[in-house]
């Protein structure tokens, strides 16, 4: 069990919201009396409400960017 808490902590560190999700779901059922599981899964549901998805025009912009220009339009953006 351990390692599957391990594995669903890195998942959501690197942003897999929903594998994360899943992952700590599955832990619930094996372990429904697991205080820290549902802690994490506790918070992952409020990450997951207040995650706006991406932006996928400048995610865009970004892949293509091939300028300083370009480069110093997407920095003022991202500061905002």
């Amino acid at each position: 069990m351990l390692q599957n808490k391990h594995y669903a902590q890195l998942l959501l560190q690197q942003g897999f919201f929903d594998e994360a999700f899943l992952l700590y779901k599955k832990l619930l059922a094996k372990y429904p009396n697991d205080i820290e599981i549902k802690e994490s899964l506790r918070k992952l549901k409020k990450i997951r409400l207040s995650f706006k998805g991406v932006n996928q025009e400048k995610k865009q912009f970004f892949i293509e960017m091939k300028s300083d220009e370009e480069f110093k339009e997407f920095e003022e953006w991202l500061i905002g």
